[in-house]
Order: structure tokens, then C-alpha cells, then sequence
């Protein structure tokens, strides 16, 4: 019989809710909610983050030394030699080149090509070196892995078809590997030589591999840094192609702020749910302690209930939040899109499962154990006569009142007076404040309601407002949490949408545009030649050309965009402002000058005659800052390199794309079908874009990242209103003989139905009266946050659709609630009330 004591709290409890659903609903509802947003917003994150990290041949064994360019023109082989003389190790010379590949005739997908010399064999783990060795590699000859085989249907000694800046590469296929190599199986092996040729690469290489087997490990660093003379990074080989998980910094800055208030805010939501379903069954719990029940058996006996509903409950949200998380992949593919890498976005669903049960135990434990506390700080008598039920006085709601109006008054002080990193310290007050009038906001109302000779539905619903105080705290802090949070990075979001449209429009002043492929398509390695420039000129209506190209190169364990313009009718087809320097710098730009964007200028913190080093393939180069260019549309910043310095940088001739002015007179459309038939058989990958089309697809990329998260915004608004709602439906079945007692007195059931939309309207409006100011107020303080990492500093976008319709869903949500609910329910005949009595 010693369990006898949970038993009974456990049948209680149990009872208790079976006898109530709408309690068990809305806990059920709240965990399912929090635990799928959550979930979905984590594995959007790690999802992100994952595909960025880079596609580096992960089965180098962990004593090799990897030496990585920095400049995309690779590592020259004096440099290669140098590092192997200064080390006495021997490397191995690796290409690695992003570009597409598919079975012939077939649409292809963006995948690694790695060219590797004999010596790779020996610096693998067994598995992959077996398989390496096994077959000899041809001049036209290459491995795929057998997952990615099978996907686009091809067998041993079928062609593969890679795109490249001389023409489609036919490669015979050797042999298939086992297991995943890299990219996710996203890759094609082949001989360096033929990679070379292809992809113009001469003698240059992207990563040297050195056995550090018999050798110090840390002198072999010392002397690789030396050898290569800034022209290159030494790490370990699984590090290799990192800098691109440093470079979309504002993507993840945003994401890393939506995810953290995301979690906080599914974390309140189940926090509050779960807390007031314990203390809707105060009244039966209560009355254990009278039959000798202690707190263990409180403790223990409620568990027992409490937490399969837990489980259940995550099992389903998890699931629910997978699903979800899988729905938003484009999300995913669009950032690795802007990496230029042919990088293959995965699923890491494990983690976000992990951090979403961990988010929902603690939240849980805090409820579960705070509300076993409040049961033993009261009396037992009083639990069960509901006088430990008081509502707050005028005393009692100063604090909270004025906390908060403290609160935000200091969030606003640092807003309109602080600095750059000081605005975002900003966002912790205003949510602080926030919370707290949103809880204090409608006591205050039920105050004021009561003066003078209010009705009996006024009276009523005043009453309320203060003696529920803590339910209207739950709904008022959710619907205020949802709402400044969903503003805010509605705000943010649409703020830099906009700096990058404008940017885009600056560079994009020519009718059509001439691209090696489509945008965002992964084209680091799809260039045309130069001497195609020539022969666009000679097209019928076309009035001018200069050529675009842009490429990345690692600085400060970074990937930057560097960007060239041509000398050519750049004028005539770009309208770029500079803040600072020569604004004529596409004509002057030397070999040691740069120009620099203006957030990167932030960022680095650099200025006009500020000086830098510049990686190149041989060595470094200090260079001068010439200018500073008025431009957003880099994430993190941009470098502009004259054509020298450019060509020098990626030991390449080729070209992105060619701007194209059509003559006056010219029909646009007749200019791009010539344009089309000139290029189409030589490069069939290329486009040829207006000027809408062009900066659509440009800057449609950031929008579409951008748009994602006022997605996301709206998710969580529309989620915590829902869940919001249905606390306030469970409540209205705990308010049956307080509603029975009014109705004794003389209430119609009209008249309780009005008080209860009365109630339900000042919650809903309190909160968005607290939220509305809140939520704009956070926008700068969110963009000086993201602004440490991208230093953009858009102007402010207020969202307007959102502001306006916000305020109704939060009333219509609360309206469907009582109307789910249904008043008539939770108000039963009279005479049911006495027959339970």
C-alpha cells in the first residue's frame, strides 16, 4: 500500500482532466505547437548551416596537414614546390571545382569535381584507398559515387557529362565508390591533368595535402605558413572549404535571431500552458494534502500524468516539425545558391530533435515544479475555498506597471542614443518591458472599467481582469511575444530587402544581359572567354558592352566576393555611387588599389588609404583602398578589382557575364533573340536576360531568403495566437460556477456572453497596444544586431500589412476561441450546476 498516496493523486489528477478535456487539449495543443516550432526552426538552422560548412573530402586521414588558396586563382606550383622543399614532405596536388554534371542529354545538378594526383591513395583511410587503388585512372576517365549514380541513372563505363569553361567534358566512368566520399556523394574524381585542361587551371592548385607521418606535426605547420607566404590557409584536411560557413553572415545572423526568439517564444507558450494546467487542477490536488498527501506524492502522482502527455505530445511535434522543417528546404538551397559552391543541402534532423525535447523538458520542469511549489505555499483550505485566488490591487500592479514603462523607456533611450552594438542591447529591455505591461496593461484596464456606475456586464468583465489575472497574463505575454517578435523580423527583412533592390538597380543599367548560366546556379567555374566581347559588339542593334565577373578569395578565414568591371561602356551600362574616393574608379583602378563596399568598410573597419594584404596565387600583395562603394548586395561586403589585379587574383580569363546596351531604335526583343542565336551553340547553359529579369533574379535570390523569414514570422504570430486561443477556450470550462453564480444574481446568458467578448477584446488589445510601439522600436535594435556581422544598415522598413492586420487576427483568433469554446457549453443549466453540487 506504500504506493497508495500517488495512486491517488495520480487517479485524481487523471480524473480530473478526463472530466475537463478542454484542460488536457489545451496542454496537448501547446506542447504539439511549441515542440513543432521549434524543431522546424532548428532544423531550418542546422539544415543552413550544415550545407555551408563546405563538401571537403571527409575520409582524409586526421594526420594530414591540408594547405587551402585563398585566392581563387589557386596555389602556383613554385609555391607548391617551395612548401614541399621547406618541409621535405611530398604533397599531394588536389583541384577542386564547382560546376554541373549529368548523364548526357539529361538536365544536370550542381556537383564538386575534385582532380587529384596518385598520391591521394595514400592519405585516405583504408576504405576509400582500397577503392582508389583498385582502378587506374585515364585521361577521360573518372569515379562518381554509387548513390549519385544510381539517382541520375548511370552505370560503370557510362559517360557523365561536366560543364566547363572549354565545352562539355565527356568522362567515361571507371568505377563507383562506396559510401559517401564527399557532398553527399555530389561529386565526380578524375585525373588532375584532365581537371587542368578543362577548367583552365595550368599548374595551379586549390588544396595540397602533406603526410605528416614521422614528422613533427606542428613543425610541418610552421614551415607550410612560412613556404606559402599568405597565399594560402594550413588547417586540418575536414576544415577545408570553411570560409563559406563564415560568409553569409547576415542570412545567419537573422536566422540565429529567429531561432532564438522562436525557441523563447514556443518555450513561454509551453511554460504558461503547462503551468495552468497545473493550476487549473489546484482545486483537486489541493484536497490530497487534506487526506495527508505531501509534496513527494504531489510531486511523483502528478508526473505520472503529466509527463506521457509530455512524451506523446513531443513525439507528435517533433514529427509534425520534421515535416515542416523538410517543407522549407528551399530556404536551404537558396543561401548554398549564393556560396557559388556546388555544395548538396542535407537533413541533419538529429540535433534540432535533441534541442527541441531539451527546450520542452526544461520548460516542462519549470512549470511542473513551479506549480507543485505554489501548492505548498498555501493552505490547503484556502486552495479549495479559492481565496488564495486575490486580485491585484492597485499596490499590486505599480510594480509590474512601472518595471515595465522602465523598461521600455530604457530600450527606447538606447534606441534613438546609442551606437553602433549598442541599439541591439536595446532588444532585452524592450522584450522585458514588453512582458511586463502586457501583464500589468489589463488589471489596469479592469481599474479603470470599474469607476464611476458601470453595467453589470462592465462590472463583470472589470472583475475579471483583475481576479484572472494570471490567465489574462498567460494569453496577454503570448500574443505580445508573437507579435513584437513577427514585427520586428518582418521589419528587418523587408528593410534589407529593399537596400539590396536598390543596390541591384545601381549596377543594373543596360537593356540585356549575357550569362555564362542562370543565376544562382553555382557558376564560379562557367565563364565566357574574353574575345567573346568583341563579337557581341558586332551584333545588329547592339549600342555597347562591358564585361562582369566576380569570383571569391579568403580573407580573415572568409570567403569575399570580388567583383571587376570591364573598362568598357561601363559608364553607359552603370550607375555606381561611391561615399568616399574616386568615383571614377573602374577607368584607374591599379594593380595595388581596391575598392570596397560599404558594408564590408564597416565591417572591416576600413577607410579610404586604409591598406590590406591581398592573397594572390603566388604570395600577397598589400594593396590601398581607393575607394568606398555605396552597395548592399554582398552579404558581408565586396571587393572591386581592376582587371589586372582581377585576372592575377583567379589566373583566369573568363567572364561572368556581359552587359549589353541596345541602340536607340533597337527592338529589345529582336537584340536578344541575335544575342541568343550567337552563344546558344557554343554555351549551351548561357541566358540572355532583360534588365527586369536580370535584377529579379539577382536580387531575387536575398528577397527570396528575406521572404522566408517574414514567413517565418508569420508562422510563429499565427501558431502563438492559435495556442493563445485555445487556453482561453480551455478556460472557459474552469469558469462554469463562477459563471453558474453570476447567472444566480441575475445574468442573462446574452449578458455573460458579452462580458466574455468584452474580456477576450481588452486582452487582445492591451496586447496590441503594447506590442505595436514595442515591435517597431525593436527593428533598428534587430538591424544593429545583424549589422556587427553584415554591416548593412538598411534605412528603417516599417511592415505595414502586418501592423495593420495584426491587431484583428489577434481579436478574430480570440473571437474563434470563444466561439470553439462556446459559451453556451461552458455555461450549463442551472440546475446541472446544483446537481453537481
Amino acid at each position: 500500500m506504500a504506493l497508495d498516496p500517488y495512486r491517488l493523486v495520480f487517479r485524481s489528477l487523471g480524473r480530473s482532466w478526463r472530466q475537463r478535456p478542454a484542460r488536457m487539449v489545451s496542454a496537448i495543443a501547446a506542447g504539439i505547437g511549441g515542440v513543432l516550432l521549434t524543431t522546424a526552426i532548428l532544423l531550418v538552422s542546422f539544415s543552413v548551416l550544415d550545407a555551408i560548412k563546405g563538401a571537403s573530402i571527409g575520409a582524409i586521414r586526421d594526420d594530414v596537414v591540408a594547405v587551402e588558396a585563398r585566392a581563387p586563382g589557386g596555389i602556383t606550383s613554385d609555391v607548391a614546390d617551395r612548401a614541399e622543399q621547406r618541409t621535405g614532405v611530398e604533397a599531394s596536388r588536389v583541384s577542386v571545382i564547382s560546376t554541373r554534371a549529368s548523364r548526357p542529354g539529361q538536365d544536370s545538378d550542381p556537383v564538386i569535381v575534385f582532380g587529384i594526383d596518385r598520391r591521394l591513395a595514400d592519405l585516405t583511410d583504408k576504405d576509400l584507398a582500397r577503392q582508389i587503388d583498385r582502378t587506374e585512372l585515364g585521361a577521360d576517365e573518372v569515379f562518381l559515387t554509387e548513390e549519385w549514380a544510381d539517382d541520375h541513372g548511370l552505370r560503370e563505363g557510362d559517360k557523365v557529362s561536366v560543364t566547363s569553361p572549354e565545352g562539355v567534358q565527356k568522362w567515361r566512368i571507371a568505377a563507383l565508390l562506396k559510401g559517401d566520399v564527399a557532398n553527399r556523394g555530389a561529386v565526380v574524381i578524375a585525373p588532375q591533368p584532365a581537371v587542368a585542361t578543362a577548367f583552365d587551371r595550368g599548374t595551379h592548385s586549390d588544396v595540397l595535402l602533406f603526410d605528416t607521418k614521422g614528422k613533427d606535426r606542428a613543425d610541418v605547420e610552421a614551415g607550410l605558413v612560412k613556404a606559402v607566404d599568405g597565399a594560402a590557409d594550413v588547417k586540418e584536411p575536414s576544415e577545408v572549404l570553411s570560409g563559406y560557413s563564415k560568409t553569409f553572415r547576415t542570412s545567419l545572423t537573422i536566422l540565429g535571431m529567429f531561432a532564438a526568439i522562436a525557441v523563447i517564444t514556443a518555450g513561454v507558450v509551453l511554460f504558461l500552458t503547462w503551468r495552468l494546467a497545473l493550476d487549473d487542477a489546484r482545486t483537486t490536488l489541493a484536497r490530497m494534502r487534506l487526506f495527508g498527501v505531501r509534496t513527494r506524492h504531489l510531486t511523483l502522482g502528478s508526473a505520472a500524468v503529466m509527463v506521457p502527455l509530455l512524451l506523446g505530445t513531443y513525439v507528435v511535434g517533433a514529427g509534425l516539425g520534421i515535416w515542416v522543417g523538410t517543407m522549407l528546404s528551399a530556404f536551404t538551397k537558396q543561401i548554398t545558391d549564393l556560396t557559388q559552391q556546388a555544395v548538396t543541402p542535407g537533413l541533419p534532423w538529429q540535433w534540432p530533435v535533441v534541442g527541441s525535447f531539451v527546450a520542452v523538458v526544461v520548460m516542462f520542469a519549470l512549470a511542473w515544479l513551479s506549480g507543485v511549489r505554489r501548492f505548498t505555499k498555501i493552505t490547503a483550505i484556502e486552495a479549495v475555498t479559492g481565496r488564495d485566488q486575490v486580485a491585484l490591487v492597485p499596490g499590486g500592479v505599480r510594480k509590474p506597471l512601472l518595471g515595465g514603462l522602465g523598461a521600455v523607456a530604457v530600450g527606447v533611450l538606447l534606441v534613438v542614443f546609442g551606437g553602433a552594438m549598442i541599439k541591439s542591447v536595446s532588444l532585452l529591455f524592450l522584450f522585458i518591458g514588453a512582458a511586463l505591461l502586457s501583464m500589468a496593461l489589463p488589471v489596469v484596464i479592469g481599474m479603470v472599467m470599474r469607476r464611476g456606475e458601470p453595467g453589470p456586464v462592465r462590472l463583470a468583465a472589470a472583475r475579471q481582469l483583475q481576479l484572472a489575472w494570471r490567465r489574462n497574463a498567460a494569453l496577454a505575454i503570448t500574443f505580445t511575444v508573437a507579435i513584437v517578435a513577427s514585427l520586428s523580423m518582418a521589419g528587418v527583412s523587408s528593410s534589407i530587402k529593399d537596400e539590396v533592390a536598390g543596390s541591384v538597380e545601381r549596377w543594373t543599367r543596360g537593356e540585356l544581359y549575357v550569362q555564362a548560366a542562370e543565376v544562382g546556379h553555382n557558376l564560379q567555374n562557367e565563364k565566357f572567354p574574353l574575345s567573346l566581347e568583341k563579337e557581341l559588339h558586332e551584333v545588329d542593334g547592339v549600342d555597347a558592352v562591358t564585361s562582369f565577373t566576380y569570383s571569391s578569395v579568403t580573407h580573415d578565414g572568409r570567403k569575399v566576393q570580388v567583383w571587376n568591371w570591364g573598362k568598357g561602356d561601363s559608364e553607359k551600362l552603370t550607375d555606381l555611387e561611391t561615399t568616399k574616393g574616386d568615383p571614377d574608379f573602374v577607368r584607374t583602378l591599379k594593380d595595388d588599389e581596391i575598392v570596397i563596399s560599404s558594408n564590408f568598410a564597416r565591417t572591416q573597419k576600413l577607410d579610404v588609404g586604409d591598406t590590406m594584404d591581398m592573397p594572390l596565387p603566388s604570395g600577397h600583395r598589400e594593396v590601398r583602398v581607393k575607394s568606398v562603394l555605396d552597395d548592399s548586395a554582398s552579404d558581408g561586403g565586396m571587393m572591386v578589382a581592376g582587371s589586372g589585379l582581377y585576372r592575377e587574383l583567379t589566373a583566369s580569363q573568363g567572364v561572368y557575364e556581359y552587359y549589353i546596351g541596345v541602340k536607340d531604335g533597337a527592338d529589345v526583343a529582336t537584340v536578344r533573340k541575335a544575342l541568343e542565336r550567337k552563344i546558344g551553340e557554343r554555351y549551351p547553359e548561357a541566358v540572355v536576360l532583360d534588365q527586369k529579369g536580370m535584377r529579379d533574379a539577382f536580387a531575387g535570390i536575398t528577397a527570396r531568403l528575406v521572404s522566408s523569414f517574414e514567413a517565418f514570422a508569420y508562422v510563429m504570430f499565427v501558431l502563438a495566437v492559435l495556442v493563445g486561443g485555445a487556453t482561453l477556450a480551455s478556460g472557459l470550462v474552469e469558469r462554469q460556477r463562477a459563471l453558474g453564480l453570476t447567472r444566480l444574481a441575475g445574468a442573462t446568458r446574452r449578458m455573460i456572453s458579452r462580458q466574455l467578448v468584452l474580456e477576450s477584446v481588452v486582452v487582445a488589445a492591451a496586447s496590441w497596444l503594447v506590442a505595436l510601439p514595442v515591435g517597431i522600436l525593436a527593428i533598428p535594435g534587430m538591424i544593429d544586431a545583424q549589422a556587427g556581422q553584415s554591416g548593412l544598415v538598411p534605412p528603417l522598413s516599417v511592415p505595414l500589412v502586418l501592423s495593420v492586420i495584426s491587431l484583428p487576427l489577434v481579436v478574430l483568433c480570440m473571437l474563434l476561441a470563444l466561439a470553439l469554446g462556446n459559451p453556451r457549453r461552458a455555461n450549463p443549466p442551472l440546475r446541472v450546476l446544483l446537481a453537481q453540487e
